[in-house]
């Protein structure tokens, strides 16, 4: 990571990147902070108040900027996440700034208030710019994104205002507050754009790489990340038929709330800090890895010790897709065992297939059940002659129900399926399996005989 001063900057490579706008959590005087984003033209503009992403709006029309959730840690520090992603950036669009206010106090009574970009991709922390000298501000310019030669690029800001969120956006053309569609007028009197103009000659960064060229490693690692991260999300596409298969939201929402998905890639054995906003509940591990030899993920404990196992093979190109139940009391951290380059993702429930009926798959895998009481049958069809087969319900208070357990040639099984909503999670090893799902036993004459 590189660290900068103000006037600042340096290259960021990569396609998405997330910000965390950090501070010391608000109690003891500490005022509330608020992350925001501005979204400027050529000019040094906002074309209308919908470029404006902060708490009442916090997801840009484009999907560019999105404004993600707060996070606190143990150490009683706060985030507030935002994320960027240039390719959905509308052309007229030349910076992105990243704002912080506060309307119930200054920033010269905010310690450790610093931003932080990090590359979506590989996780690899791209620049922080520390804020050293505020004092009766209620808002502040921390940073911006912008276009250079076809390039995007990060600059330390640290320009202050004691006029809040309100004043700072009056400055590039959000009068008042009050929604102003795009234009293309002059600016009015007593507010001209802080950036109109040509923009500034980029000044050396503080440390680390030249302001023109970044770290040869850090761009292989990006430019990798980001190929196998497509790779993955093709060869996890499934016909259209299954696509359509979207259960209620608030189903999913049960299991955990949202949040950006986390993509890590690597060769050998690693530790894994998932450093993107994600709260406690339960969330889903999907890994994959090329080539052969033992291959395994687990959760990591608050002792550093190994606990759930996520990803268990000695199978060449395999990896799983598993579930979590996450507490969010500490960053959630995991460890990859492997001689072979591996891909692990985290992402939210609401990613998962809803079961409906009938589903077929292979391998490791999970998929939410939102309907009644019914007789659910699993099958597995091997190559390897003999297998174990298992498969667990879990509903969103943790309580687990043994769907399959079943070790043979030929595994299958017929077991009662409680009540949606469950996340069904089957653990194979190999092997194509399919589910079907059935009213129970007592009702099924009753429903012929009715037709």
């Amino acid at each position: 990571m590189t660290e900068i001063v103000k006037g600042g900057n340096l290259p960021v490579p990569g396609q998405v990147w997330r910000i965390a706008v950090v501070r010391r959590d608000a109690d003891d005087g500490v005022p509330e902070v608020d992350a925001s984003a501005l979204l400027l033209d050529a000019s040094g503009r906002v074309r209308g108040d919908g470029d404006l992403v902060f708490y009442n709006q916090p997801v840009h029309a484009s999907g560019a900027v999105r404004l993600l959730d707060r996070v606190r840690d143990g150490e009683r520090r706060v985030a507030d996440w935002l994320e960027i992603d240039t390719e959905r950036v509308e052309p007229a669009v030349r910076r992105i700034v990243i704002t912080a206010s506060s309307e119930h106090g200054t920033f010269g009574q905010v310690p450790g208030l610093h931003i932080r970009t990090v590359s979506a991709a590989t996780g690899e922390q791209l620049a922080l710019y520390e804020v050293d000298d505020a004092s009766t501000e209620t808002a502040f310019l921390l940073g911006e994104f912008y276009l250079r030669d076809g390039a995007w690029k990060f600059r330390a800001l640290g320009q202050g205002y004691d006029s809040g969120l309100v004043g700072l956006a009056e400055d590039f053309g959000i009068v008042g507050g009050d929604p102003e569609p795009a234009h293309d007028d002059e600016p009015a009197p007593g507010h001209e754009p802080a950036h109109d103009g040509p923009d500034p000659v980029d000044e050396p960064v503080s440390v680390g790489a030249s302001p023109e060229a970044i770290p040869e490693e850090l761009l292989a690692k990006v430019r990798e990340a980001e190929a196998e991260a497509a790779l993955v999300r093709t060869s996890q596409q499934v016909p259209a038929q299954r696509l359509s298969r979207t259960g209620p939201r608030s189903d999913a929402e049960l299991f955990g709330g949202e949040f950006p998905e986390f993509v890590r890639s690597g060769e050998g054995k690693a530790d894994i800090v998932v450093d993107v906003p994600v709260p406690a509940g339960w969330v889903v591990v999907e890994s994959t890895r090329r080539g052969d030899g033992y291959f395994a993920v687990h959760s990591i404990d608050e002792e550093g010790q190994r606990d759930a196992l996520l990803a268990n093979t000695l199978l060449k190109d395999q990896g799983a897709r598993r579930v979590l139940r996450y507490d969010g009391k500490a960053p959630l951290r995991l460890r990859v065992s492997s001689s072979e380059p591996w891909t692990v993702a985290v992402r939210p429930v609401s990613t998962v297939e809803v079961l409906d009926g009938t589903a077929e798959g292979r391998g490791s895998d999970v998929l939410l059940y939102t309907g009644p009481v019914g007789q659910l049958t699993s099958r597995l069809r091997t190559r390897l002659g003999f297998e174990w087969f298992n498969v667990h319900g879990y509903e969103p208070d943790g309580r687990d129900h043994l769907l399959a357990n079943e070790a043979s040639r030929f595994p299958r099984e017929t077991r009662p399926l409680p009540e949606g909503p469950l996340l069904v999670q089957l653990v194979s090893a190999d092997g194509d399996w399919s589910l079907k799902v059935r009213p129970p036993k007592e009702n099924r004459f009753w429903r012929r005989a009715s037709r």
